[in-house]
C-alpha cells in the first residue's frame, strides 16, 4: 500500500525544520556537526530519527504508520571496478578502486501481506565549495563509479565476491547513486542531492533532503530507485546485502528512544574488516546464508574514501575502513492495533 502523492508535501515540511536544526546544532546523540563526516553522522543518528517523529502524526492521521532503523558505521564498503579514466582525472591504471557510497537509505511499503514497494539509493555525502559541488583529485574515481555504474566488486569478505552490474533493471539506473551536497557554514545549513551526469555539468537536479525523502516517500520516480526485496538481480541483490551486514553487527553502543517513539537507532565505532580478535563483528554463516548462493564473479586506483572515527577521535581526520556501510531504513505500512497507540 502506497502513501498517497498528497502527502509530500506536508511530510517535505515537516522535514525540513528538523534537518535544519540538526545540521545547525546536532542533536540528543550527536554534537554540532563541522564537516562532511559528523554531517552524516548526526543525520544519520538524530535527524533521520526526528523526520521520523514528525512525520508520525501526518501519517497516522492518513491511516499509516512509520518505523525507522538508522545506524550509523565508522566504515563504508571500498569497491573495485575496472573502467576508463575519467575526463577529470587522468591516470594510467584500468583499474580502479574508491568506496561505494557513505549511505543507504532504503523505504519499503507495506501491506499485510508483506513488502509491496521498496525504494533505495546510495548517497555519498561532499561539502559545498563556493555553493557546488566540486570533487578534486582521486574524488573523481567515486564519481566516475557513481554516474557510469561500471561492473564491481566488493573488496571486504563481509560480502559476496560476485560482480555487480547495477545498470540492469530494475528501476531506473540513473536514481541509483545521489551526491549529498553540505553547507554546514551558515545559519541556514543545507543538504541537498545532486544526481550524476558522464559530461559537464557532472552535477544536475539539486533537491532539498526535505523534498527528495517526501519524494521518495511517495513513491516519486524521480527520487529513488526501485528493488526487490529478497530479488535477484544485481541491485536488488546488493541493497538487501547491505542491510543485511550492517544490520548484522554489533553495535557499541544501545538505542535511546527519545520523545517516546519507537524508531531503532545504532552506533558502531568499531566496524573494520573481521579479524581473530573481531570476530564478534563477522556476521554468522546463517545470518549472510542468503548471500552465499552461486553467482558468477570477475576477477585499483586509489579512490575516495570517508573519514571517521570512535568517540574521543576526530572524526573529520581519523582513519575510515572498509566495512559496512551507515543504512537508513524506514517501513510504511497500514495502521494495526499494535500501531495505533
Amino acid at each position: 500500500m502506497m502513501l498517497p502523492s498528497s502527502l509530500a508535501y506536508d511530510l517535505s515540511l515537516a522535514a525540513g525544520p528538523v534537518a535544519d536544526h540538526v545540521l545547525l546544532n546536532g542533536g540528543p546523540r550527536t554534537g554540532k556537526p563541522r564537516g562532511e563526516v559528523s554531517g552524516v553522522r548526526t543525520m544519520t543518528l538524530d535527524g533521520f530519527d526526528q523526520i521520523a517523529d514528525k512525520w508520525t502524526p501526518i501519517l497516522k492521521a492518513a491511516g499509516f504508520c512509520i518505523k525507522l532503523v538508522s545506524v550509523f558505521c565508522h566504515s563504508s564498503p571500498q569497491v573495485k571496478f575496472k573502467a576508463s579514466a575519467h575526463p577529470k582525472y587522468a591516470v594510467t591504471s584500468t583499474f580502479r578502486q574508491c568506496e561505494l557510497a557513505d549511505l543507504l537509505i532504503v523505504i519499503d511499503h507495506l501491506d499485510p501481506k508483506g513488502v509491496v514497494d521498496r525504494r533505495a539509493v546510495l548517497v555519498q555525502a561532499k561539502m559545498l565549495k563556493g555553493g557546488a559541488l566540486k570533487p578534486s583529485g582521486k574524488e573523481w574515481v567515486q564519481h566516475k563509479l557513481l554516474a557510469w555504474l561500471p561492473v564491481f566488486t566488493f573488496n571486504s569478505s563481509l560480502y559476496n565476491p560476485a560482480a555487480r552490474n547495477l545498470r540492469k533493471a530494475p528501476g531506473l539506473k540513473a536514481q541509483t547513486a545521489e551526491y549529498a551536497g553540505i553547507n554546514l557554514s551558515s545559519s541556514a545549513p543545507e543538504w541537498r542531492h545532486e544526481l550524476t551526469r558522464k559530461s559537464a555539468p557532472w552535477f544536475h537536479s539539486a533537491i532539498p533532503l526535505a523534498d527528495y525523502l517526501a519524494n521518495m516517500a511517495v513513491g516519486d520516480p524521480s527520487c529513488g530507485r526501485s528493488a526487490i526485496p529478497g530479488g535477484s538481480d544485481d541491485w536488488s541483490f546488493t541493497v538487501d546485502e547491505l542491510l543485511a551486514v550492517t544490520s548484522a553487527q554489533g553495535m557499541t553502543k544501545a538505542s535511546t528512544v527519545f520523545r517516546g517513539n519507537p524508531n531503532i537507532v545504532g552506533f558502531m565505532a568499531a566496524t573494520h574488516l573481521p579479524s581473530p580478535s573481531f570476530a564478534s563483528a563477522t556476521p554468522t554463516a546463517l545470518q549472510l546464508a542468503q548471500f552465499s548462493g552461486a553467482r558468477e564473479s570477475v576477477g585499483g586506483e586509489g579512490g575516495g574514501g570517508g573519514e571517521g572515527g570512535a568517540d574521543g577521535v576526530d572524526e573529520e581526520d581519523a582513519y575510515w575502513p572498509d566495512g559496512p556501510i551507515s543504512t537508513v531504513h524506514m517501513t510504511v505500512g497500514p495502521l494495526d492495533e499494535s500501531s495505533n497507540g
